[in-house]
Parts: C-alpha cells; sequence; structure tokens
C-alpha cells in the first residue's frame, strides 16, 4: 500500500462560485480536485472522487481503495472512506457531494454541492470542482483540525450490487498488478501545495482499465490542489 507526500506550489481556476464561512466570517482550507481521463468522458459512466479527511498528519490504516469483484457491497469504493464527490451529468447540478453513514459504506446521503466546479461538454476528457474542508466536516472548527486527506479517483462503467457480475474500472496505481489497486495518496493540509501524478512519480499509468481498456475510464492525469485561507 502507498501513502505519499509531496509539495508544489501553483495556482489553477474554477468556475465562479461562493465560499462557505464558519460563524465569524473565516473560509477554511479549499481543495481543488481534478481528474483526466485518456478519452472523452462518458455521461454514462461513473466518476468518483472518494475521500477520508484525517485529524493525523500521517494516518497508518487503509485510505479508500477500489471495489473490484464481488461481494459488490456499494459495487465502488472500500478501505476507509467518510466522503465522496461524484460527477453525473444526469443531475443537476452534475457534482454532488455524499457522506456515508455506516462504517461498512453500504448507506451515504447527498450533503451538498461543490462550491466551484467546471462545467463539462462536448468532447471533454476531465472533471474539476472545489471543496471548501467546512463542507466535509460537522463544524468549521473540525475542518481546520485536519491535518491530511486520503484520496482516491474511481472510474467505472457501472456500479454492481450483490455477489455476481463483472465491471471496468480504473483507479489510482496499476489496477494489473495486487499490489497497485491498493493505491490511494495522503496529501497534507498543513500548507499550500499542488499533489499530482507527475509529483507522485505517475503512480497512475495509463492503459491499466480492467478490463476493456476504454480511454473513457482510463485515468491519465490527476491533481488536488491545497489552499490556505
Amino acid at each position: 500500500m502507498k501513502r505519499l507526500f509531496i509539495l508544489a506550489l501553483v495556482f489553477g481556476s474554477l468556475s465562479c462560485a461562493k465560499y462557505p464561512t464558519s460563524a465569524n466570517g473565516q473560509t477554511t482550507k479549499r481543495l481543488v480536485f481534478t481528474m483526466t481521463v485518456a478519452g472523452q468522458l462518458n455521461p454514462n459512466f461513473v466518476y468518483i472522487v472518494a475521500l477520508r479527511p484525517s485529524t493525523l498528519l500521517n494516518p497508518t490504516d487503509s485510505g479508500p481503495i477500489p471495489v473490484v469483484a464481488p461481494p459488490w457491497g456499494n459495487g465502488f469504493v472500500a478501505g476507509n472512506c467518510t466522503y465522496f464527490v461524484r460527477w453525473n451529468p444526469n443531475f443537476t447540478p452534475a457534482y454532488n457531494i455524499y457522506q456515508f453513514t455506516d462504517t461498512l459504506l453500504n448507506n451515504y446521503i447527498a450533503i451538498g454541492v461543490p462550491v466551484a466546479y467546471t462545467d463539462v461538454g462536448g468532447s471533454m476528457n476531465q472533471i474539476q470542482f472545489s471543496l471548501d474542508l467546512s463542507q466535509i466536516a460537522t463544524s468549521p472548527d473540525a475542518a481546520n483540525a485536519y491535518q491530511s486527506i486520503q484520496i482516491n479517483f474511481l472510474t467505472m462503467d457501472r456500479v454492481p450490487q450483490g455477489t455476481s457480475g463483472t465491471k471496468n474500472w480504473d483507479a489510482l496505481g496499476d489496477g494489473r498488478t495486487v499490489s497497485g489497486i491498493n493505491t490511494w495518496i495522503t496529501i497534507p493540509l498543513t500548507t499550500t501545495g499542488l499533489y499530482n501524478n507527475a509529483r507522485y512519480g505517475f503512480i497512475e499509468p495509463t492503459g491499466d482499465v480492467i478490463t476493456d481498456g476504454d480511454p473513457a475510464l482510463d485515468i491519465s492525469d490527476f491533481s488536488v490542489q491545497v489552499l490556505q485561507q
């Protein structure tokens, strides 16, 4: 399993939106997420960013990992995960934040919309959205107590259920290897920085979609930008 820390400075942009504020009028830290696939995004496929914020700088247990075989459970993520954001163009807005309500990750509820996001249209191959940490915490104080966040980027052609069936999928790491399946990144939240595929030594290769190789599922790049307020 991989738990990696790397730092670089960069600034990006998202569509305009109002950021939430705490009771004293201060925003908490913001994160900008970008996932790029090798082909054109398919509105019938599933694109998810799985999240687990922590008050520990370097949590030693598992972060979010993909569900790759039955029994499927929720059909998309296992390991430790508390929130996820899904891009679904069949919804308005297309980006929604969900929170798991049980430790087995079988139940979840919608809790909001990212504070900013990029609309996807035409032949685009990238989703991008921004979260304020207060959106994935019980309070602004709890958000400010976060020291790190474990993250995985997940794509799949379907979300299977039950104890049979298959799916085509990709996630961080090389899914063609057993060790590569159990890969996530852990990002410190104590300073500004950009964390992307290049900075992690290209832990996410292209051409590793299991099993059909569809470029619409093939994650070719990712980044997470930490912005301090």
